[in-house]
């Protein structure tokens, strides 16, 4: 229960006096799956570039590289275990706050999700999990391109890191919405969207 004292709820749990304001869901209109999917290849290939030049500088990326049916497949499983550990990294923050979050695909989507329904989250802490694969996993390749200096690991590492940047598209979406609610505000993720709780007093804060 609640400390009517000081209201501090139960980790995970949203205060007596919070009350719903936004419900967003990203399935609930096709177009807003058309335009983030058209947003994802746009932020890959910026971020492609981006890693690319990054590759050459820091990795000193191979003029010449092998491109066998070895590598193919190295470049296939490497993307796949990128979109994995993208997830992966979502679940290890949801559990740093306390939640136990589940895995699963939307296949009409396409598109993998971590989840903990119903269990709610101050507002930095969703920024947090939204974002962490996207800092972490984009550290992890700049800092790999260092160490693989001059190998074919370079060049994979620089497509893995436009493919988890190009993947986190929906994650900056909602954290752009989040950020529109002051820090006090609880947000509770969902599969495919997310709902946000905010201080009846605090209402008024809110630009629509």
């Amino acid at each position: 229960m609640p400390d009517k004292n000081n209201n501090a709820p139960v980790s995970g749990s949203i205060p007596d006096d919070y009350q719903e304001i936004l419900h967003w869901k990203l399935t609930e209109k096709p177009i807003q799956v058309i335009v983030l999917q058209i947003v994802g290849i746009i932020l890959f290939v910026i971020f492609g570039l981006i890693l690319f030049r990054i590759a050459i500088g820091v990795g000193k990326l191979p003029s010449h590289l092998p491109l066998g049916l070895s590598e193919i497949g190295i470049l296939m499983l490497g993307s796949l275990l990128t979109l994995i550990l993208h997830e992966l990294l979502h679940g290890m923050a949801m559990r740093m706050f306390g939640a136990k979050p589940k895995y699963g695909i939307l296949l009409k989507q396409l598109m993998f999700y971590t989840t903990t329904l119903g269990y709610a989250y101050r507002r930095d802490q969703y920024l947090a999990i939204a974002l962490a694969p996207l800092v972490v996993l984009s550290v992890v390749v700049i800092l790999g391109m260092g160490l693989l200096s001059g190998t074919f690991w370079v060049a994979l590492l620089a497509l893995c890191g436009a493919i988890n940047a190009s993947g986190a598209i929906g994650d900056i979406w909602m954290s752009l919405i989040v950020l529109r609610y002051p820090r006090a505000a609880y947000v509770v993720d969902e599969r495919d969207g997310i709902r946000v709780f905010m201080q009846e007093i605090n209402l008024d804060q809110v630009n629509h």
